[in-house]
């Protein structure tokens, strides 16, 4: 999951109006939730009432020769072919989520009317916080619609419009998917051919009916077992050592904004002959499990669970969290890349079934699964081409990084939550931010952790870190005091 962080605006951004577009589909239906709805609804009610912690948003770019009637058109064809974007909440009597799809209804377009001789000079800024505006807004999940959109307007034309959905209705991937479909959409209006046909892809109701099946069951239990092999291999708690009492609020989420950071990923994965995200996985298990004295880390990722052909397409909410132990006990960072390639690929293969029985082998097996690592940046971030910095240029882009803290929470149900984004203006940096429970991670730990992952990143990156070296090569040795 993601969850979007507040940042200050330059100047006042004008008011968007918003409008009520009409849709309608093939068919009302209802039906069990599937397993990744019910994993987010359980965040969801879990989190009330700040929902809109699970938005999330992607933009596309409006082509010339498409008026506002045109967009707006289109948006209403997105709704009315997939399903899941007119699909509500049906709480039982139990708790457990049904989905009830309309077949008509309406759903928020936010319209930003700009022009370049009054707002020239913050175009970037006015747009961005309607975005902002557009994203914070949580949805009621049991009575509207999963999905709003908003269209900025240049001088009379649009020039961009932003998708945001409940992450009840889509994963990351659904909603790329879903933006690529609306560049195809107004592509072909604004060359006057025929819209393309949707791609073929299980609906939800049709993925619940498949998870429900004989064959949805055995695919389950298959994975639980693989669970239950990773939970036997993880420490009982990543946290072991005895903490203070925790700061006010208690969650605490820093951020660091690194140059320094992809480029060593990129020579540090050179250099091994592994890709950019299990380097960058293996260094994070590695200093959170050596800086507690451990041999070995437990985490959940997110897995995207779309390898079956039916589901390339699907725009839906298939994403699943699923658990991997980690060992670093081994003298060489490769022996921690060998770990990190085995356990992910058997997680990957083994990522759909009803949460609730993965959390029951959690705790039977009495092991804490609170630590997650979401790398959304290595989803779209490309090498450059051209040279590799050197140590000594390396060395300087970390003197450019900085930290922040962006938020502070009275309630969440994790001990550890690296999360890594690409940034839009400049694709040369990486955003890392950090969510840490305070009563098991200090919030001068919490800074310690995202500088000295850096720090070990550039120390791969010039050649081989024993894992044993991590703490001291990370300046983590002993937590320090919490920041006033």
């Amino acid at each position: 999951m993601t969850r979007p962080t507040p940042h200050a605006l330059a100047t006042p951004t004008p008011e968007a109006t918003r409008r009520l577009i009409a849709f309608r589909g093939e068919r009302a239906a209802t039906g069990p939730a599937t397993w990744g709805q019910q994993h987010i609804w359980r965040d969801i009610v879990a989190m009330l009432p700040d929902t809109a912690f699970f938005n999330i948003a992607q933009v596309a770019f409006v082509p010339a020769g498409v008026d506002l009637p045109g967009v707006l058109e289109q948006l209403a064809e997105l709704v009315s072919r997939h399903e899941s974007l007119r699909t509500l909440v049906a709480p039982g009597a139990d708790g457990a989520p049904a989905q009830r799809v309309l077949s008509e209804g309406a759903f928020e377009v936010d319209v930003l009317e700009l022009t370049d001789a009054e707002h020239g000079a913050e175009l970037r800024e006015h747009f961005a916080g309607a975005a902002r505006r557009l994203e914070a807004r949580g949805f009621d999940n049991t009575a509207e619609v999963p999905f709003r959109a908003l269209v900025g307007v240049l001088d009379g034309a649009p020039q961009a419009v932003v998708l945001c959905l409940s992450h009840f209705a889509a994963d990351l991937a659904g909603v790329r998917l879903l933006a690529g479909e609306l560049d195809a959409l107004l592509a072909a209006r604004a060359g006057g051919g025929e819209p393309p046909a949707r791609r073929s892809a299980r609906d939800p109701l049709e993925q619940a009916e498949f998870e429900n099946s004989p064959e949805g069951l055995r695919m389950e239990e298959k994975a639980l077992r693989h669970w239950s092999a990773q939970l036997d291999r993880a420490p009982a708690d990543n946290f072991p050592r005895p903490h203070g009492d925790p700061a006010e609020p208690r969650f605490w989420r820093g951020e660091l904004v690194s140059r320094a950071v992809p480029e060593a990923l990129r020579a540090a994965a050179e250099r091994y002959r592994a890709t950019a995200p299990n380097v960058l996985l293996a260094a994070t298990a590695a200093l959170l499990a050596r800086s507690e004295g451990l041999d070995a880390c437990g985490l959940k990722l997110v897995t995207a669970n779309r390898f079956r052909p039916e589901l390339h397409h699907a725009v839906g909410n298939l994403a699943q969290e699923v658990f991997v132990a980690v060992d670093v006990s081994g003298d060489s960072f490769a022996d921690v890349l060998r770990s990190v390639w085995t356990a992910t690929l058997g997680a990957h293969r083994n990522g759909q079934f009803r949460p609730e029985r993965a959390r029951a082998l959690a705790e039977e097996a009495g092991v804490a699964v609170d630590c997650l690592v979401n790398d959304l940046w290595s989803t779209t971030w490309e090498a450059p081409d051209r040279p590799a910095l050197s140590p000594g240029q390396l060395a300087e882009a970390a003197r450019e990084s900085v930290f922040r803290w962006v938020d502070r929470l009275d309630q969440d149900e994790v001990a550890f939550f690296l999360e890594t984004f690409a940034v839009f203006e400049d694709p040369g940096l990486i955003r890392i931010t950090l969510l840490g429970d305070t009563s098991r991670m200090e919030p001068a730990r919490i800074e310690g952790f995202l500088r000295g992952l850096e720090r070990v990143l550039l120390a791969l990156a010039e050649g081989d870190l024993p894992p044993a070296g991590f703490p001291s090569a990370a300046g983590l040795d002993a937590p320090g005091p919490v920041p006033r």
